[in-house]
């Protein structure tokens, strides 16, 4: 009787440990998922750092999960021994109970491996598809979840509503992660003059650019561009003073990497006393017989002058003292529409134009491709 009932609870015992085993108790979560988790509101539950197994079929099977996070940090997940032919991507959600819709995604779709920002503690669902919903896979599927805690002391800097702020001189280190993420920065300007934007020890795959906006929650739209996207190290000028904001991320929003670089941003003061003339709608009025002190800085600066032909039929311009660009010159005219039409080609100094009598020029001076600037001052000489 003793030997049957000891036979009896050994055999449960058995039963027991591999019901446990099955339903994935004691890892808080399932080691395969349970259908059906085809909607938000039949998510499985699963554990961080507890890999399980999927299964996408039939075709255009969409499986959710949900995991709770306690603090600010990035969701990151993997998968593994993914069938030929199969590409799994994953979109990120979190459920509306109450809504119309009881999805309101976060970011979708995207190729596995990725990862979220996650900005503060909560329930965060995610769903796995195929990316075409062309193929299926009635082999397991093993997907891991990690959680990895906030190691970016600028974040949440991803908009310009919570723009780091940034003192000039002062080295910060952003990490440009998950893949597409973007940080935002800001400083205070209280003179005109330029912003110098430089980085180091960025991460092999990395490409740091960046663009410079002005930013009113009033206008539209909200955000001003006053240069477009560069790469660094770069420079930008500045006429007014005011809060300026600096975006940087990925050049192709295609690469992420989990290691700090350093990026600085200082502030040059203005040694060109003709600017700002990056319009010609600004220039200033000069004459034969000036020499002008100015600066092509930074790249891409364009400068204009304006000139009344009043006596001679050619104007001779030069340059000297000049290093690392290659100033050319070209004339235009006002038309009646208030446009520029082009009065002469371009030409590298020295120079001679020829003008007409009684004529008001637009003159441009730049680098040759518009690729070179220099901070050094140089002399420039109309006769």
């Amino acid at each position: 009787m003793f030997k049957q009932n000891r036979s009896i609870l050994f055999l449960l015992i058995i039963v027991l440990t591999v019901t446990i085993f099955n339903s994935g108790c004691g890892g808080g979560g399932a080691s395969k998922e349970k259908e059906p988790n085809n909607s938000i509101d039949l998510a499985n539950e699963i554990a961080i750092g507890k890999p399980f197994s999927i299964k996408i079929s039939p075709v255009k099977d969409i499986d959710w999960f949900k995991v709770d996070l306690t603090e600010q940090g990035y969701l990151k997940i993997q998968a593994s021994q993914v069938p030929e032919g199969l590409v799994l991507e994953v979109g990120y959600a979190l459920f509306q109970e109450w809504e119309g819709s009881k999805v309101k995604w976060l970011k979708k779709w995207c190729k596995l491996p990725n990862a979220l920002f996650i900005p503060e503690a909560g329930t965060y669902y995610f769903a796995i598809i195929d990316n075409h919903h062309d193929k299926e896979s009635k082999e397991p599927i093993q997907i891991k979840v990690d959680f990895i805690p906030e190691f970016d002391a600028g974040e949440p800097n991803n908009s310009p509503e919570v723009a780091t702020a940034i003192e000039f001189g002062t080295t910060v280190k952003p990490v440009i992660f998950p893949t597409g993420d973007r940080d935002w920065y800001k400083v205070k300007v209280e003179k005109q003059g330029y912003l110098l934007v430089k980085s180091k020890d960025v991460p092999q795959g990395i490409t740091p650019v960046i663009y410079y906006a002005i930013y009113d929650e009033w206008a539209d739209p909200k955000i001003q561009k006053i240069r477009d996207w560069q790469k660094l190290p770069d420079a930008c000028a500045v006429t007014e003073p005011g809060e300026y904001y600096i975006p940087l991320h990925d050049d192709y929003n295609d690469k992420s990497s989990e290691t700090p670089f350093s990026f600085l941003v200082e502030f040059l003061d203005e040694m060109d006393i003709n600017e700002p003339n990056n319009d010609f709608k600004t220039a200033k009025s000069v004459s034969r017989g000036d020499t002008l002190k100015l600066a092509i800085f930074p790249q891409g600066d364009n400068d204009y002058y304006k000139i009344k032909i009043d006596k001679a039929n050619k104007l001779k311009l030069m340059a000297k003292d000049y290093t690392g660009i290659t100033p050319v010159i070209r004339l235009y005219t006002l038309n009646a529409n208030d446009k520029l039409d082009v009065a002469s080609g371009w030409k590298e100094l020295p120079a001679e134009v020829d003008v007409i009598l009684g004529t008001e020029y637009y003159l441009l001076i730049c680098d040759d491709y518009n690729d070179k600037g220099s901070q050094q001052v140089f002399e420039f000489r109309i006769e």
